[in-house]
């Protein structure tokens, strides 16, 4: 883009010299909410995993062990 010092900016031109540092923010930030809320999610997928191995060392079924860990 050409240089605009002390020129006004059309509104054109506006959009065109603001619109990636705005798209960036806005794909940065979805980003970082996304990978927040897989937080809780990994969490209990490793809870359960946990509680799997240990009731596999006992001698429980893998459908017995899910189920006990799931709370049913």
């Amino acid at each position: 883009m050409a240089n605009h010092e002390g020129q006004k900016l059309t509104p054109r031109e506006m959009v065109r010299a603001h619109a990636y540092p705005v798209l960036a923010a806005i794909s940065t930030i979805a980003l970082v909410v996304i990978a927040v809320s897989l937080g809780p999610i990994a969490k209990r997928a490793q809870t359960l995993n946990q509680c799997t191995a240990k009731l596999k060392t006992i001698g429980s079924p893998n459908v017995s062990a899910i189920r006990i860990c799931q709370g049913e």
